[in-house]
């Protein structure tokens, strides 16, 4: 896999659609997405149609631009230059093999239609991901020298920097998207405005600010690095400003997945430039050493107001709380529906509704009638412990609102009656459910839903059903379909309650595990780790003079933070797309830097060059 050393002097024509895909993270048009019977059937949203401005159109361009590439591939590639290097082909197995398990999930998924396409609001189905991998080879196959990759790269910062400046004037309370000029060009009827409960967090055009925090995590360390490694001045400036715009972005999104990826990033980058941050004479060094011990000294005797600082922020103490809650906070186990009588089953006790002769009763644990006052459509009750666990609020003449105290709020549960009897519970959709199924959280964990920025419950209940998708995963996008929406209880638990759509794991690698399946997410993994073990390996710590050098660091730590805030947050048609193709590019780099190395050995040492 080598790069000629001497730039071509044509534009290679074949990088056109790379260029072409970095427009996919910007691009926005509303779309009046209809719900087809497979969202409304299983009684999972209520709606007929939503106004999508964000990813149909992202996916359709993903399509499009892939298309183009392969087009361009055999229009203009010889066939002396089709021949696979056993470098590529290393590269190419464990990519190969996660497609096929991509194309299984799909044949095999709930449903194949979403499974080809992807469900609403996310439409990255099983065509948007070998699109990925599509895109990512066609970046190996057609990058063939330094000014290959900078064309390339400058349509990379382009695009970074529209997205950062969107995304910084968002932070600033400055919505650029909200003014009745983007909104025409983005093709939003009069009518409809741009409505989002992100306040001045910064989202971009990734539809969320977890999206925005991931993109930042993943573009700033490239960035960075391209800075240091460019020599064109104004290509530098201008990557200087972007990379401060998306460092802002990281903060302004505030997601705690951009600071979860971006912090592992830095420091990596840090790690691999260690030898830049070292002076070559010894007064220099003496000073770099002087001034790590007085900020060593200064962190440790700092450390007490930095860990009070840390330990007292509201992320920290909720996060804290999350694992170990209020002794008195209750828990649901159970809810036991029958006719004439509903049980809530607590760690604090035992709760009944029931359908006496005189009307409707609220008993406790022993089925004595519980004393309380209403005011209004609220019941107040005055024994303990239930005057402070609970409450009911009479919503309609056939519906009530149970309430449990729960840290920071109170989990709700709609109970659903008429003169005679209880119909049941309102559930997912507005499903009235009347036989209520078994908490689907592990027993080991119960108590630990809101762990982990409130994903606990999706995780460990996710994990807990991996067996189920060894092989074969639900299919590309139908977590919605293959995770029980009608586990009440546990969602009552996680988020108060019962009517929330779980739709997505908020983690790429349990999404890929869960929907192409668990074999799948192993040659992923591959891919990745032989990128990083062969990468690091050839730019070690030494320093990086060269374009290549500077800009593989740059994109194995950009790579890294996109893994990493990946943890809190799922993949998504505006940001993966680029982390593949910065794969790519990764790819490319590390097959042609030994050359580089070996070069710089022969000029420090020359007289160990044999003749």
């Amino acid at each position: 896999m080598r790069i000629n050393k001497k730039s071509s002097k044509s534009f290679n024509k074949k990088l056109f659609p790379l260029m072409l895909i970095m427009i996919v993270p910007l691009f926005m048009f509303a779309q009046n997405v209809v719900y087809d019977t497979k969202f409304t059937n299983p009684y999972l949203i209520l709606r007929d149609s939503y106004m999508d401005l964000f990813n149909f159109y992202k996916s359709i361009a993903l399509y499009i631009v892939t298309a183009m590439a392969i087009l361009f591939y055999f229009l203009y590639t010889k066939r002396r230059d089709m021949e696979l290097s056993r470098d590529k082909v290393k590269y190419y197995i464990p990519a190969v093999i996660y497609t096929l398990f991509i194309i299984l999930s799909m044949i095999f998924s709930i449903y194949p239609k979403v499974a080809l396409f992807g469900v609403y609001e996310r439409f990255e189905g099983g065509i948007a991901l070998i699109c990925y991998i599509v895109m990512m080879i066609y970046a190996i196959e057609i990058i063939r020298n330094e000014t290959d990759l900078k064309y390339v790269m400058k349509a990379f910062i382009v695009m970074c920097f529209a997205v950062a400046a969107i995304g910084v004037l968002q932070g600033l309370n400055l919505d650029p998207l909200k003014t009745r000029l983007a909104q025409i060009l983005i093709g939003l009827p009069k009518e409809i405005d741009v409505v989002t409960n992100f306040g001045s967090s910064s989202y971009s055009t990734l539809y969320n600010p977890n999206n925005a925090g991931q993109f930042a995590a993943m573009t700033a360390p490239v960035l960075l690095g391209l800075f240091f490694a460019l020599r064109d001045n104004k290509w530098k400036i201008f990557t200087g400003i972007t990379t401060v715009l998306m460092f802002v972005i990281v903060i302004t999104s505030k997601s705690a997945n951009s600071l979860f990826g971006i912090v592992p990033a830095i420091l990596l980058f840090a790690l691999l430039f260690i030898k830049h941050l070292i002076p070559k004479s010894k007064k220099g060094k003496l000073i770099v050493i002087a001034a790590m011990a007085l900020l060593l000294v200064a962190s440790v005797a700092m450390s007490g107001k930095i860990y009070r600082y840390v330990i007292n922020s509201a992320t920290v103490r909720n996060e804290i709380k999350s694992f170990k809650p209020d002794e008195d906070d209750m828990y649901l186990h159970d809810i036991i529906v029958e006719e004439d009588n509903i049980q809530f089953v607590t760690n604090v006790g035992i709760f009944n509704l029931a359908y006496m002769d005189t009307g409707m009763a609220m008993l406790d644990d022993r089925r004595y009638p519980l004393r309380f006052e209403q005011k209004d459509t609220e019941i107040v009750f005055l024994d303990e412990p239930y005057d402070e666990m609970l409450g009911i609020t009479i919503d309609t003449t056939n519906t009530m609102t149970v309430s449990f105290k729960r840290a920071g709020d109170r989990a709700r549960v709609e109970v659903v009656f008429d003169d005679e009897k209880f119909l049941g519970i309102r559930g997912t959709g507005g499903r009235i459910v009347h036989d209520v199924m078994d908490n689907q959280m592990p027993e080991k964990l119960q108590g630990l839903e809101t762990t982990f920025s409130r994903r606990g419950y999706l995780w460990f209940v996710t994990l807990s059903r991996l067996d189920e998708v060894i092989f074969v995963g639900a299919g590309p996008d139908n977590f919605l379909y293959w995770f029980e929406q009608h586990d009440l209880i546990g969602k009552i638990n996680l988020n108060h309650r019962a009517q929330i759509l779980a739709d997505k794991p908020h983690n790429l690698f349990l999404q890929i595990a869960s929907q192409t399946g668990v074999l799948s997410l192993l040659a992923f993994m591959t891919l990745i780790g032989m990128y990083y073990v062969r990468t690091l390996r050839k730019i070690g710590l030494r320093r990086k003079e060269s374009f290549y050098e500077i800009t593989a660091a740059g994109i194995i730590c950009g790579i890294t933070g996109f893994l990493a805030s990946s943890m809190f947050v799922d993949s998504s048609v505006g940001v993966t797309t680029v982390f593949y193709i910065l794969l790519g590019m990764g790819i490319v780099i590390e097959g042609n830097i030994s050359p580089i190395i070996k070069e710089k050995k022969r000029r420090k040492n020359p007289k160990s060059t044999k003749v």
